[in-house]
């Protein structure tokens, strides 16, 4: 229990403009390095040293195996730029964004860097990123999946290219479905139908869900089902839409599942209950790859569905990727190792070890027989990334703060959601 427990608290930790002109920006030369050059020398055009920050997307005991697939994809991109030397440094995730604006604002900082959705936005406002879209002719785009690139795509300017996604789906405690009278094989796809299952979990004396919604809000927890009942947190204008028809309709299941005791009522400000569910309280829970890997090791009788639609499917997964800084002293070195970095043969060692969901289609065929992870795959088709703004990650709080002023009986859905919108506005004039 304390391995499921620990990882689900991994997977909610985590669950947190420039523009492609200007002097900085490269042009045709540039995208297409020693294009002066007689064929076959090309690639042989750059030199000097970049620096390449990563993170430990594995446990201790993988970390040797994971250093064996970054030198294999130095090696490649050595095989074709001989001349460019790469230095790899692993650094912690802890503090790790303030870490990475300090050293670039310094002038000292890495040629290549790790990003998340929501620090895309950030970032690109800041002007820290170099566009990426003119060096990326050659690079087979249409090969990645929709939804990794439009993570690492802010104001239509790509700023960096995915490695890794995840998606997240709902697991069933196998045993609760057999005891209320249902099929473990033929599973809700649909919130009416989910709520069917939950009335006679509940009747039964169990919890239908999980709903962490403490400090974990809310990538895991309140977007997924907003969008699913066809609302949003901020529109693709940049207007802010959570307290539209769509968001108090989202506002208030919430209010109603805590009021028919389908979530328990720690759910204010309970960050994980992966307890309740591995302990057999609960019907269902909402997880990731993390979580079917834990449960495996666990041995536990689980059933994996997809993310329950209502007015469409939706459902949330964390993208990993790369970016250049803008002030990078070797930029198209820089972008042609991430380029390396991301392509097929790499993305499917990196994810075969790290468990993550390859970003190219070419690259999952990895998990072909994995029945649960090909529903994981089929579930990127409608991933979203999160709240694409420069404002994403400051707003969660406040949000969690209205969720749990009308749980407790303070504000109406209504008031609530017009609470969490004038709050991300008041966010939206200070950024």
């Amino acid at each position: 229990m304390l391995a499921f427990v620990l990882a689900l608290s991994m997977l909610l930790t985590a669950c947190g403009s420039g523009g492609a002109g200007g002097s900085e920006s490269p042009g045709k030369e540039a995208a297409n390095p020693g294009a002066d050059q007689p064929e076959g020398q090309q690639e042989q055009a750059l030199s000097g040293t970049i620096t390449v920050w990563v993170h430990p997307y594995v446990s201790e005991e993988k970390k040797n195996d994971m250093k064996a697939v970054f030198d294999g994809i130095i090696s490649e991109y050595n095989s074709k730029y001989p001349d460019v030397k790469v230095k790899l440094e692993e650094i912690p995730w802890k503090n790790r964004e303030q870490k990475i604006l300090t050293a670039l604002a310094a002038g000292n900082g890495p040629d290549v860097f790790y990003q998340l959705p929501d620090q895309i936005p950030q970032f690109a406002n800041k002007d820290v990123l170099e566009p990426l879209s003119p060096y990326m002719e050659d690079n087979q785009m249409d090969d990645f999946t929709p939804g990794a690139l439009a993570a690492g795509t802010y104001q239509d300017t790509l700023y960096a290219l995915p490695i890794l996604q995840e998606s997240q789906l709902m697991f069933y405690n196998a045993d609760i479905i057999k005891e209320i009278g249902e099929d473990a094989s033929a599973l809700p796809q649909t919130w009416d139908e989910f709520s069917v299952w939950a009335e006679k979990a509940v009747a039964k004396g169990y919890y239908a869900r999980d709903f962490n919604g403490g400090a974990a809000c809310c990538n895991a927890t309140l977007y997924p089902i907003l969008w699913q009942q066809g609302g949003d947190v901020i529109n693709g204008n940049g207007e802010i839409v959570i307290n539209n028809e769509a968001g108090v309709r989202t506002f208030q299941m919430i209010k109603d599942m805590y009021d028919k005791g389908w979530i328990p009522k720690d759910s204010i400000s309970n960050q994980d209950q992966s307890a309740e569910f591995l302990s057999g309280k609960m019907l269902a829970v909402w997880g990731s790859g993390l979580t079917q890997t834990v449960l495996k090791e666990e041995k536990f009788n689980y059933a994996a569905g997809p993310p329950l639609k209502g007015a469409e499917q939706a459902s949330f997964g964390t993208v990993g990727m790369f970016a250049v800084p803008k002030n990078s002293k070797n930029k198209q070195a820089a972008v042609e190792f991430i380029k390396v970095m991301t392509n097929t043969e790499a993305q499917k060692k990196f994810n075969k070890l790290a468990n993550y969901i390859p970003t190219r289609k070419s690259a999952a065929s990895i998990y072909e027989g994995d029945k649960d992870m090909e529903i994981f795959l089929e579930v990127t088709a409608y991933t979203r990334p999160g709240v694409m703004s420069p404002v994403a990650r400051t707003i969660m709080p406040k949000i969690q703060a209205e969720l749990a002023a009308m749980l407790e009986g303070g504000k109406s859905p209504q008031e609530a959601a017009d609470a969490a919108a004038k709050a991300i506005q008041d966010d939206m004039n200070k950024s």
